[in-house]
């Protein structure tokens, strides 16, 4: 009897969970979650929501239960009000953590595919396993950045640049210069991926001079609408499952 009643009471909230809104639900995550998570869901004094495990990873029903209830014993208060409020934040919060849900981006993905490799992106850049690594690996790009996103990426590559791939140029002392993108740096040494994608361990002392670039080493696309389109339509179909959770308290 308990079992079909914790079973029937699943199936009711999973019910609810049918006819989300996450145009509304953006409106109710701005009024009553953005002061902590961030208007974008990307954190503040409340995790990153797109790097936590519970939103990428977890079934909806999960996400609901968090949203609805709170999680006693820290600053995430239950959400006063319908389930539907909830349902909807929920909704919305997986449309902006989760872009690779949505529907495929219309184009000719196989001219896409062409494109990819004639405008060289494939030097740089891993796809359907192969590929250079001095860029991003692209295989899961669709499951971790939304369309504008991928779309500024391409026409405008120096807007944002992540960590690891910012460009410059180091002198070592007797053995020449190195040019690629910078991976890690601290007071003692520093890591830089050449263009020829090979992996260089350098201490601050054999350095000669180290250049910093502004920008980034990936060239602005000129495309047509069409063929911008097509190649949109490719990149939107690399959701190789990829797992970009930070385990740790704060993105529980």
């Amino acid at each position: 009897m308990r079992r079909f009643v914790l079973a029937a009471a699943l199936g009711a909230v999973l019910a609810m969970g049918q006819g989300r809104d996450a145009s509304r639900g953006e409106a109710l995550y701005g009024a009553r979650c953005a002061g902590c998570h961030g208007r974008d869901g990307r954190g503040g004094e409340a995790p990153n929501l797109h790097k936590s495990r519970l939103v990428v990873l977890s079934p909806p029903a999960r996400l609901f239960d968090v949203v609805r209830n709170g999680i006693p014993g820290t600053g995430m208060p239950p959400l006063a009000g319908p389930d539907a409020d909830a349902w909807d934040i929920v909704a919305f919060v997986h449309s902006v953590a989760k872009p690779g849900m949505g529907k495929p981006v219309e184009g000719d993905v196989e001219a896409g595919r062409g494109l990819f490799r004639s405008l060289g992106c494939a030097r740089c850049h891993i796809v359907e396993g192969k590929g250079g690594v001095l860029g991003p690996d692209l295989s899961s790009i669709a499951l971790q950045s939304s369309t504008a996103e991928i779309r500024e990426s391409v026409l405008e590559p120096a807007a944002k640049v992540r960590p690891g791939y910012r460009p410059v140029t180091v002198v070592v002392q007797g053995k020449g210069t190195i040019m690629g993108v910078l991976k890690n740096e601290d007071n003692f040494s520093m890591q830089v991926m050449s263009l020829g994608g090979v992996l260089r361990g350098l201490t601050r002392a054999e350095l000669e001079r180290v250049d910093l670039e502004p920008g980034t080493r990936m060239p602005a696309a000129r495309l047509s609408a069409r063929a911008l389109q097509d190649l949109l339509a490719f990149l939107d179909r690399q959701r190789a499952p990829h797992l970009r959770t930070e385990i740790g308290f704060a993105n529980y």
